[in-house]
């Protein structure tokens, strides 16, 4: 009978680039003493990611007897995370020095703050309470045997599952090491590629020929064609095979991604309806379809586990994995390992290697981003191919482009740098515009909209937050700014008479989509680049085998999704709907080959 286990790793910490803070206190370490408080029931509150928190903590005379959150308006999923597991820390330990749910530190930071500002009325001594709980040491675990380990439960880690579940006769096994399955997928927009004989594409697609080209003509070089032109073979057929099994994309809402690309992106059924905003959980409804998929082949799901290293052996033959919960670590032997451990945008470090002018952007992806996958095949001699990262547009670094206020930053046509000009086609592509606001001065833009937009109570509410500027005159806008007066005022006349005459823009904007500012007030919204993915990854072969020093496969290896991207493409994100689609069809041929070669 066929075994498809899912194990899901946590990460013990976020990095320091992602929550860009930590708890305000350290943690006493010496022992508790008789504890007191005044009985009753206190409320306090905190920032969280997104929002203030509000908790509500009862207490008797002795102890705390239950920390309850009665208010927030958080991430809906990645809350839960937080919320399921830290006030219940709380009270088992009777601490405050609990530990963080790595992918929700800020909401876990958020939870802990408000229990200590309504414990601090209850008149309880808070060094006795910020004493933090002893971890007791792992254990050595008994090994485990499958046939294929999958490292990583994103989505070309679970796509890779559904593939190899296709197989009744062998185990699997998926090493994630959050506390939820995901990735990158479940905080994305949702949107998901295709063509190329797809049965839901129903004006002329993409070929394999067209799909390299579209690749290097944005990256600017060369891709890997043999594994490009096997993902346009497949593209169609797999994208139809998923949404014949009940997958959650629309394939009503095809738009195509890139003008005369022939690649149709689809929303989720979610997103179709909550596209001003962008919400997050237009991508963790297809992360769900994708778990359950992988669910109905059998699969059983653990969380909190970690891989830590591979197992090789002399000839540099793959032959497992070693692994790390929260009570053992263990080693898991295997005829086949798929790595999809996603990109490294929150490791500063592998930032600084790989791509050092985006070291300083803000990371705005999945928490478990680390780059374990390029760490733990590093003494395999694995050529590193690809460059850029993935950007977008970002308001703040927890805001990034979500939400009533933060999507402002996709409102404006009309961009200008600190010295008042334009720098970009504003109706291009979001991700060529986040590539040149990075590259202008200050590293920042100003997206201009006036008081005709349809957007005006989502910028009112970002004035109020100190978030969007506003000025009754362009020359006020001017000022609050901070930009060349002169320059920006000539920038907006000729920009407007472009419009008004109808004359080719000099950027090559789409007259049709272009909104000249002309009636007052007038709005600014301060934009930055963001991180949503990394390039540079492991070199494989059409197969997603990965490739050793000796350009030959590293037998029993094989990567897909992030962690291959830069085979793929480079320089900047080429559309939106393309990181969800290689993650994907990298993840099938990964699965595909391993099958193929256990047969």
């Amino acid at each position: 009978m066929k075994r498809v286990i899912v194990f899901v790793l946590i990460l013990a910490m976020m990095t320091s680039a992602l929550v860009g803070c930590s708890q305000t206190s350290e943690p006493m370490i010496s022992e508790k003493t008789e504890m007191a408080f005044t009985p009753g029931v206190y409320e306090g509150e905190a920032k969280g990611m997104k929002s203030i928190i509000k908790v509500q903590v009862t207490v008797d005379e002795e102890k705390i007897t239950e920390v309850k959150v009665i208010e927030q308006a958080e991430s809906e999923r990645l809350f839960s995370y937080a919320n399921d597991s830290v006030p219940a820390a709380i009270v088992q330990h009777q601490s405050v020095a609990v530990d963080t749910v790595a992918g929700a530190t800020m909401s876990s930071i958020g939870i802990i703050q408000a229990t200590k500002d309504a414990l601090k009325k209850s008149g309880a001594n808070m060094d006795l309470l910020n004493i933090k709980p002893e971890k007791p040491e792992l254990i050595e675990g008994e090994d485990e045997e499958y046939d294929v380990v999958v490292v990583g439960a994103g989505a070309a880690g679970l796509s890779a599952a559904i593939e190899l579940g296709k197989n009744d006769n062998i185990s699997i096994l998926v090493l994630e090491k959050m506390p939820f399955t995901g990735g990158s997928l479940a905080l994305s927009g949702g949107l998901f590629w295709t063509g190329n004989g797809s049965k839901y594409v129903t004006e002329e697609s993409f070929t394999s020929e067209s799909l390299l080209e579209w690749f290097e003509m944005r990256s600017e070089t060369k891709s890997n064609e043999a594994l490009v032109k096997h993902i346009a073979n497949i593209a169609g057929e797999t994208f139809d095979y998923l949404i014949d099994n009940g997958a959650p994309w629309d394939v009503e809402s095809a738009t195509e991604t890139y003008p005369d690309s022939g690649i149709y992106r689809f929303e989720t059924n979610r997103g179709a309806k909550l596209t001003k905003f962008r919400d997050d959980a237009a991508g963790n409804q297809a992360a769900e379809f994708l778990l359950n998929f992988a669910k109905e082949s059998g699969a059983e799901i653990r969380v909190n586990s970690k891989v830590t290293s591979l197992i090789v052996d002399n000839n540099d033959v793959i032959k497992g994995v070693n692994v790390e919960d929260r009570e053992k670590k263990y080693t898991v032997n295997a005829k086949k390992i798929i790595l999809a451990t996603g990109g490294f945008g929150n490791n500063r470090k592998l930032l600084e290697e790989f791509d050092p002018d985006s070291a300083g952007k803000w990371p705005f992806l999945a928490a478990g981003s680390t780059g374990d996958g390029i760490e733990m095949t590093r003494e395999l001699g694995i050529e590193i191919v690809g460059n850029g990262v993935m950007s977008y547009e970002a308001l703040t670094p927890n805001m990034g482009y979500k939400g009533e206020v933060g999507s402002l930053v996709w409102v404006p046509e009309l961009f200008v740098n600190k010295d008042g000009k334009r720098f970009v086609d504003e109706t291009g592509q979001s991700t060529d515009i986040a590539l040149q606001i990075y590259l202008q001065p200050e590293d920042i833009g100003y997206g201009i909209d006036d008081s005709k937009s349809d957007r005006v109570e989502d910028y009112e509410k970002g004035v109020e937050q100190g978030l969007i500027l506003k000025g009754e005159t362009l020359e006020e806008l001017a000022d609050l700014m901070g930009v060349n007066k002169e320059n920006f005022l000539a920038t907006v006349k000729k920009y407007n008479e472009t419009v008004e005459n109808g004359t080719e823009d000099e950027f090559g904007s789409i007259i049709e989509k272009m909104k000249p500012p002309t009636k007052g007030p007038f709005y600014a919204v301060p934009t930055r680049a963001c991180i949503i993915g990394t390039m540079p990854g492991l070199m494989v072969n059409e197969n997603c085998e990965v490739l050793g020093s000796n350009g030959q496969p590293i037998e029993n290896l094989f990567a897909a999704g992030e962690l291959v991207f830069g085979n793929i493409f480079n320089r900047v994100y080429p559309a939106t709907g393309t990181a969800i689609a290689q993650a994907i069809y990298t993840g099938k041929i990964a699965g595909e080959a391993a099958n193929d070669q256990l047969k």
